[in-house]
């Protein structure tokens, strides 16, 4: 069976469009598509995002890897997943460009095309948009994909908004392996902690001593060291520099294949520990 919604209608996207799929910004914005559109094939995914304050629907690897990426940069306010492009528009492009719009498989429904990610971002200190699309490598050979491709750049061209096109042989895996890893000690939604703020407590403390610190031991030598010292369980203090990490107080190499294991000489402190809330920080 092939991905997508298993049956599209004009009804069922207006029933979308009234529920607000494609809208809002933030922690409210709700994806054209989420995973429970899609039937079983391809890797889709959910995950939280504690900095967007939301649920993230990614419909691939590549989306999943891009969309790390992202949420990491400093210079990425807001990221919108299965944005939807306006179907007249893209209609309209598509007979201009003399290329025939994609249809919903087995329907005469024009489909309602979407770009990954439209993410608002900060360019030279001013606010404004980027498109990105995910691809395999291989698509760049897929003729129907190229198309509409052509109709996605076409589109946001016309509203000034840069598009850019990520090949999943592109990306920086080591970089989005660490950045996947640090995201891993991020405190989830609901869960508790053992007293409020407890994990910031710790972090803070941390960020003291190894700002403070002449130690070159492993770093997982020094968290196992450091939950001993301040009666943690087993783990949590590699957590806490996964978050010091991911908040950047604890500045690492991201080309490093195993930060667990790096001397604590090859990081750097960079201030005590801030407020955590953009790590998922209660």
């Amino acid at each position: 069976m092939g991905r997508g919604p298993k049956k599209m209608t004009e009804a069922l996207i207006a029933q979308w469009q009234k529920e607000g799929r494609g809208k809002g910004e933030g922690p409210k914005y709700k994806p054209w598509l989420e995973v429970f559109d899609f039937s079983s094939i391809g890797r889709v995914e959910r995950t939280e995002s504690a900095r967007f304050g939301r649920t993230i629907h990614l419909m691939s690897d590549v989306e999943r890897d891009t969309f790390y990426a992202a949420e990491y940069s400093q210079r990425v306010l807001d990221a919108r997943e299965q944005y939807p492009l306006d179907r007249e528009i893209t209609l309209e492009i598509a007979k201009y460009l003399n290329i025939r719009h994609p249809y919903y498989p087995g329907t005469d429904v024009p489909t309602v095309m979407t770009v990954d990610l439209f993410c608002k971002v900060v360019r030279n200190g001013v606010p404004g948009y980027e498109a990105i699309d995910c691809k395999r490598t291989e698509a760049a050979e897929d003729t129907h994909a190229i198309e509409k491709l052509q109709i996605t750049r076409t589109y946001f061209a016309g509203m000034d908004v840069p598009h850019r096109l990520v090949f999943h042989s592109r990306l920086p895996k080591t970089h989005i392996r660490n950045i996947e890893w640090m995201r891993s000690g991020l405190i989830k939604s609901g869960e508790q902690e053992r007293y409020p703020g407890y994990f910031r407590e710790k972090s803070r403390i941390m960020a003291h001593e190894l700002a403070n610190s002449t130690r070159n031991m492993p770093l997982n030598e020094y968290c196992a060291n450091f939950e001993i010292r301040h009666g943690m369980s087993p783990a949590e203090g590699l957590r806490v520099a996964k978050l010091l990490m991911y908040e950047r107080t604890l500045l690492c190499d991201l080309t490093n294949p195993d930060l667990a294991t790096a001397p604590l000489s090859t990081f750097r402190c960079s201030a005590p520990a801030g407020v955590l809330d953009a790590a998922g920080g209660s």
